[in-house]
């Protein structure tokens, strides 16, 4: 099939499947086709679209200027010949088969690995994504802003591995090139700094390593008014001195497998007992280094350690190395895999404090102990005024991120097992997968996996939390012949798994969830939360919860400042939030609030797509109202049990099972919306 290239790394080209170049002046038309295709094949209400780039037109504006750039891009190409966009209802989506997009072929690229693709991924990358463009829509800013941050740590991630793959292969031009290339993207990174300094004296150009340190220096001085870090300066004291180290810095960038400290004393090989992994994730936090600066931080960082350590405890799933052992390592030059062999641990976080001028910056970084390579990395930039507040939430955001990268990589690893290696936990893993894409299908087999753990295990409390969310969806869904069968099971299975584990943060929070949506007793629930969430505070799965329960509750404020919070600890996990501060909008007679935010998710729940008819109708916007409706009811005929014919008494049964309200007057609110769109409720 013939296709369209689409170029959107370092600006925008487009070229048909003959070679001949397209022209497409018209900004909102270039950031219309770049947000479809860096997301081919997935389909786009028009509303959203329309409020994603003409934020500041009136609806029905807005909607027509949707329609005329949609045109404009079907003219433009039409001489293509290629079917490419595809309409469905409401909604638009690009054919993944019709365009060759260059932003899509670095990801495929990066995650293939090898030497050939790094180095093709590299040389894709001209430049930030719509380098150039520029819109006045936030909301639209925001995705390009996070969309660029996420490609170039596409590349950044491509170009380290480079520079280690040439290095082993002893291609220090190649390497240097890497490097360079790397410091232009982020040109704060010591320790490609050091790298190059280790490179250039590998060759005999003294000078030149001397004139990375400087340069080094200068950036440093400029940009964040502090100096190099100790290994920095360690580094080109040997070098100046002709000392016999300077392979410290490349082997510890990932290159070998022995790392000689600052005397030429071997500090690492590959004796020495090795204690075998843990089952669960595991990971040792390495005390996070203080760079200097303002004196007197090193019990910052210290405590920053000490909070990740404990932080990390409360989620049942990890096995987190006590500080008292990982501090053992402070100042030895100790390879990352033999820190993992040592303490038995799969991963490593590692990090430094740099203080000065009453601002700070927090770095961490996750390693693959037995690899060395790079998980996840972040920086935090905040000013220091209050030194212990700082700390709390740098700690809190490293632990709530941290945690779900590690559950990520677990479960990438459990998908790859043959089914007849699988244990409990690995049948956990796989049912949590399965239960997150929430259609019946995958419910069914979630539920079966969560039962094959504990056939396993009989007294696996993970394994009853996960059985308890099956039931738990199936009562919320659109599927299930017996909601209320499914609710009461859920509710046994989840106090079963409080009464297995009284610690388990998940398993209260799911007791407190089934207590208000099946049992209607909003004590018990609440008392549930407040347990759930003071049994780790950086579960955001659990603050999600606690937040729609607030909301339902009638505690608009609380629920709202719950989400808001869950969002702030991992804003990678958004949708859950979202669906509880657009309905807490909604209620709160915030209406075109709730909209904005219903079309931040990036999926749409059947009965959000009622919600969002509702608000229509509570503004007085009849033509929205009913397109909202017609969609809602469209999709209800092919997801749904009941009929839309049902009377009223089934229909506010339906909704008050997904929105369980709790004052009348909140219920009558929401009716009141679905009646002025259509709904016979």
């Amino acid at each position: 099939m013939a296709r369209i290239d689409i170029q959107l790394l370092g600006g925008f080209e487009a070229r048909l499947p003959s070679g001949a170049g397209v022209m497409l002046g018209a900004k909102k038309a270039r950031a219309l086709l770049a947000y479809l295709a860096l997301q081919p094949g997935k389909a786009h209400g028009r509303d959203k679209l329309a409020n994603l780039l003409w934020t500041f037109s009136a609806d029905e504006q807005a909607r027509t200027s949707l329609r005329q750039t949609l045109s404009v891009l079907r003219r433009t190409f039409a001489p293509a010949q290629v079917d490419w966009l595809r309409r469905e209802g409401d909604s638009v989506a690009v054919d993944p088969a019709a365009l060759e997009v260059d932003a899509l072929k670095l990801e495929r690229l990066v995650g293939a690995g090898g030497l050939e693709a790094l180095e093709t991924a590299a040389e894709l990358y001209r430049g930030d994504l719509l380098d150039g463009l520029r819109l006045r829509e936030d909301t639209f800013e925001e995705w390009l802003r996070g969309e660029r941050r996420r490609l170039r740590d596409l590349v950044i991630e491509s170009l380290e591995k480079l520079i280690v793959s040439y290095c082993d292969a002893g291609s220090s031009g190649a390497a240097v090139q890497a490097a360079e290339r790397l410091l232009a993207l982020d040109p704060l990174r010591e320790d490609i700094y050091r790298a190059l300094m280790c490179l250039h004296a590998e060759q005999g150009q003294r000078g030149r390593a001397l004139e990375q340190y400087q340069r080094c220096c200068d950036i440093l001085r400029r940009e964040l008014g502090v100096v190099p870090e100790s290994d920095t300066e360690r580094l080109y004291h040997g070098i100046k001195e002709n000392a016999p180290s300077v392979q410290t810095e490349i082997a510890r960038f990932g290159r070998g497998s022995k790392v000689e400290d600052v005397d030429g004393e071997a500090s690492v090989g590959t004796d020495g007992p090795d204690l075998p992994l843990p089952e669960k994730p595991s990971i040792a936090v390495l005390p996070f280094e203080d760079l200097g600066g303002d004196s007197g931080q090193q019990y910052f960082s210290d405590g920053i350690t000490s909070d990740i350590v404990t932080g990390l405890g409360r989620f049942r799933d990890l096995f987190v190395i006590a500080d008292a052992s990982s501090f053992s390592y402070r100042g030895r030059a100790v390879a990352v895999s033999k820190m993992g062999r040592e303490l038995g641990v799969r991963h490593v976080l590692r990090g430094s404090i740099r203080a000065a001028n009453g601002k700070i910056r927090v770095t961490a970084q996750l390693l693959e102990a037995a690899t060395g390579q790079s998980v996840w990395a972040e920086s935090y930039d905040r000013v220091l005024n209050d030194v212990f507040a700082v700390q709390d939430e740098i700690t809190r955001t490293i632990v709530a991120t941290l945690a779900g990268r590690i559950d990520d990589a677990a479960r990438e690893r459990a998908l790859r097992k043959k089914e007849e290696k699988l244990s409990a936990y690995d049948c956990v893993l796989r049912g949590r997968h399965h239960l997150m894409q929430g259609s019946r299908q995958n419910v069914l087999r979630a539920r079966e996996l969560f039962g094959q753990a504990l056939e396993h295990d009989p007294n696996y409390a993970r394994a009853y939390v996960g059985l308890a969310g099956t039931y738990a969806a199936e009562f919320s869904s659109n599927w299930s012949k017996t909601p209320d069968q499914a609710g009461a099971r859920a509710f046994e299975l989840a106090r079963r798994a409080v009464e297995l584990d009284d610690l388990d943060s998940e398993a209260h929070g799911w007791l407190g969830w089934l207590y208000y949506r099946v049992k209607a007793n909003y004590e018990l629930a609440g008392a549930q939360f407040d347990k759930a969430t003071a049994l780790n505070p950086n579960n955001t799965h659990v603050y999600c919860g606690k937040g729609y329960f607030l909301t339902c509750s009638g505690e608009l404020d609380e629920g709202e400042s719950c989400d808001y919070y869950a969002l702030r600890l991992n804003p990678l996990m958004p949708d859950g939030c979202l669906y509880g501060i657009g309905v807490a909008e909604y209620l709160a007679r915030r209406y075109q609030d709730a909209i904005t935010t219903f079309g931040k998710m990036s999926y749409l729940p059947l009965e959000i797509q009622g919600c969002i008819a509702a608000c229509y109708a509570q503004l007085g916007r009849t033509r929205e109202a009913s397109a909202a409706m017609s969609e809602f009811l469209a999709r209800f005929r092919s997801e749904a049990v009941i009929q839309p014919e049902a009377d009223a008494g089934l229909w506010q049964a339906y909704w008050l099972r997904l929105v369980p309200l709790k004052e009348s007057a909140a219920r009558e609110h929401l009716f009141d919306g679905l009646r002025k769109a259509g709904l016979p409720v």
